[in-house]
């Protein structure tokens, strides 16, 4: 069996260049709402009936108060104050603008009950070449994806304090990402802690996005697996690494993580205010049990965003372990990884940058009394995007990504190891109706190549070539 190696000089090197970045990146400029209006728009007032006054608070022993006691018109569409842009999301539309990045939102720094969510269908053609001879030569698939969010979000704040629960309920149609057929929950999760510089998150959610793949490969689609057949099912085609272990909200789990704020904890000295007040931290565990199987671990994760200029990195360890000690009942798994990633950001124009993420992988299981070597590897994963707006409301976008995994197997005649890749490309365009409706067509290219030299297979690709369509409404 091969040694593996550390994480090496090429991580060394990318954690350099970030560090380099942050230290000579000058302060931000704020954004506004749209870049194209000739005046930013004016947030709406908080009404004064809808927030808490610190002295008509009830101490902590008291009973809850009456619901009569609350302001009439509590639940509302949310504003667009609650979504969050101190400084430049991304291009107004994009995808960076559509990706929070960390913000602590819905922003919502009142009593009230604040509904949002959104709802997208896809019509999708793709078409699969397949190199295995002992296969059809290629496959023709129509599918139809869609996705619906309901988002409900109870506050109640004094303005500064506050605490919050959030639940969303998800309606899905013919998804090829493995998921509840019919319906299921995303967020579900309780807050609470200061707006604008720290808070405690308890429950169902998304971990920091450190890995941005773009306008294509949106999630739940089956662009974003690749090229795959009967016999390379999808769960073998190695996928982008982002942080991912315990990035995706957990389905037999919870996570608890403290948020903290630097832009309004630090003081007014302008090198704190250079070095630290851009920087979005996150410090998340996880620990939960899906049958047989315990899971518990950690994931730190920074964002350090100025506006035009963005970094991130996070890291993770998680470990997953039998319920039963058992020698017959043995199930452990240790997971790791490190990604990071670089955004400029020259709005109205363009937006880009690249991504990196390494991971390992070690599976131990009953069957084969210690390390599953098929099973455990090594992931690395590179790539980037750029989107361009030439005109309001038209935006551009291009990417591309590559996934490679290889194992343990190790053939002593031809001294390798099996191998696999997945490298996706894609090209989108898309157009905000009345700022309300997005139309979005993606063209996608995929290659998935698997190298079987331990079981002395013969090695083959397959590809596909995708056409999507997807209509998405934000409410």
């Amino acid at each position: 069996m091969r040694a593996r190696k550390s994480l090496g000089p090429t991580s060394i090197r990318f954690t350099t260049l970030v560090a380099l970045v942050v230290l000579g990146a000058p302060l931000s400029a704020r954004a506004a709402e749209d870049p194209f209006e000739e005046a930013p728009t004016n947030l709406p007032a908080v009404p004064d009936s809808n927030v808490q006054e610190r002295s008509k608070q009830a101490p902590p022993s008291a009973p809850a108060g009456s619901d009569a006691n609350f302001p009439t018109g509590l639940v509302e569409r949310l504003p667009s104050s609650a979504y969050p842009e101190p400084v430049t999301r991304g291009l107004y539309g994009g995808s960076l603008w559509l990706d929070m990045q960390g913000h602590q939102w819905p922003y919502y720094p009142r009593i009230g009950v604040g509904v949002s969510g959104y709802g997208w269908v896809d019509t999708m053609y793709k078409r699969t070449r397949i190199g295995d001879p002992g296969q059809s030569p290629y496959w023709n698939n129509l599918l139809g994806q869609g996705r619906f969010a309901l988002r409900v979000t109870p506050t109640y704040s004094d303005g500064n304090w506050f605490v919050q629960a959030q639940v969303e309920a998800i309606a899905n149609i013919n998804q090829q990402d493995p998921q509840p057929t019919v319906a299921d929950t995303d967020d579900l999760w309780v807050r609470t802690g200061h707006w604008k510089k720290w808070d405690i998150t308890v429950g169902k959610f998304e971990a920091f996005p450190v890995y941005h793949l773009g306008m294509g490969l949106d999630l739940n689609t089956d662009e974003r697996i690749g090229a795959y057949d009967q016999t390379q099912v999808a769960s073998k085609v190695p996928q982008p690494y982002l942080a991912s272990y315990q990035y995706y909200r957990p389905q037999n789990a919870s996570n608890i993580a403290l948020h903290f704020y630097l832009r309004d904890l630090v003081g007014s000295s302008r090198i704190l205010q250079l070095l630290l007040a851009p920087i979005r931290l996150e410090l998340l565990g996880q620990w939960g049990n899906k049958g047989p199987v315990n899971t518990m671990g950690g994931r730190p994760a920074i964002i350090w965003d100025v506006g035009w200029l963005k970094v991130r990195f996070a890291a993770e360890y998680q470990y997953k372990f039998a319920v039963d000690p058992g020698p017959n009942y043995e199930n452990t798994e240790k997971n790791r990884g490190i990604a990071g990633s670089i955004q400029l950001v020259f709005a109205p124009w363009i937006e880009l940058g690249p991504n990196i993420g390494r991971a390992r992988n070690d599976v131990f299981d009953a069957n084969s009394h210690g390390l599953n070597t098929g099973a455990s590897g090594d992931t690395w994963s590179y790539g980037g995007f750029v989107n361009i707006q030439p005109i309001r409301d038209l935006i551009l976008g291009g990417g591309v990504n590559i996934a490679t995994f290889t194992n343990l197997h190790y053939n002593t005649v031809t001294m390798e190891n099996d191998r696999s890749s997945n490298t996706q490309a894609f090209g989108a365009i898309q157009y905000l109706v009345g700022h309300q409706l997005f139309v979005k067509v993606v063209g996608g290219y995929a290659k998935s190549h698997f190298d079987r030299a331990f079981s002395n297979q013969n090695s083959y690709d397959d590809d596909m070539f995708s056409v999507r369509v997807r209509l998405m409404y934000l409410y």
